[in-house]
């Protein structure tokens, strides 16, 4: 009944980051106006803009203009309710623990799909996403591994982008995913930031051959590396203990 409950609640947020999501990159206010169709800017009644259920009654369309609504609004929606219920699965506790996770959850979604579409991450989540992992460090008392985990990525991160301008000469990794990557270091500790970045690259480097290998990219082109690095935060939330002792074992 908890987790269900968590599920709902995760919806709801996932409503909430839809908005982050079209508004930040954009520079709107995320207060107002209110929810309204993107191309006829018609307001959005309450009853069409309850999370995953409106857009099936909707069958992905506008009510007034009748123009497609983006598969993401869902996606996002029923993503943040699973990993929200995931959340309580692995620490079935309502305590400050799980609603650390909650909020670094909140901010690597947005990041995720702003990211993905616009190939950049807005300083104010970064930035947000450093600030709530130290003071989340300070809450649970792990302070010092917060701050050696913002260290190590900042060391880890600066030192590509370093090697990739020196010896291409063109930046191998943005300074977005930097402060990112230090916000990930706040939550996670300077242990489990490196299960997340190794998972990171690995599947940076696997999508990179992929789409090399079907022509989908070039040699040059360039790929976010946000998804990638919330993907190994996300897995490393959940598993990074787990794996660390694999590897650790082996």
């Amino acid at each position: 009944m908890v987790i269900f409950f968590i599920f709902i609640i995760g919806l709801i947020a996932g409503s909430f980051l839809n908005v982050c999501i079209y508004r930040i990159p954009r520079e709107k206010s995320l207060l107002y106006p209110p929810s309204h169709c993107p191309q006829c800017e018609n307001p959005i009644k309450w009853f069409d803009n309850i999370p995953l259920v409106s857009y099936l009654l909707l069958k992905g369309k506008c009510r007034f203009c009748h123009h497609s609504i983006s598969i993401r609004y869902p996606l996002v929606e029923a993503l943040t309710g699973i990993l929200f219920s995931l959340s309580y699965f692995f620490h079935p506790s309502l305590n400050i623990l799980f609603f650390k996770n909650l909020i670094f959850i909140s901010f690597l979604i947005p990041i995720f799909f702003i990211d993905l579409e616009k190939k950049i991450i807005p300083n104010s989540l970064s930035y947000g996403l450093i600030i709530s992992g130290i003071i989340f460090g300070i809450l649970t008392r792990s302070f010092f591994s917060s701050l050696w985990g913002a260290g190590l990525a900042s060391a880890i991160f600066l030192a590509i982008y370093l090697v990739g301008y020196l010896l291409l000469r063109e930046e191998g990794i943005g300074m977005g995913d930097i402060k990112m990557a230090m916000g990930i270091g706040t939550f996670l500790g300077w242990k489990i930031s490196l299960v997340a970045f190794f998972i990171s690259f690995l599947f940076g480097a696997v999508v990179a051959i992929l789409l090399l290998l079907t022509g989908l990219k070039k040699r040059k082109d360039k790929l976010p590396f946000a998804p990638f690095l919330t993907s190994g935060a996300l897995i490393s939330l959940f598993y990074g203990e787990r794996l660390l002792h694999l590897y650790l074992t082996l």
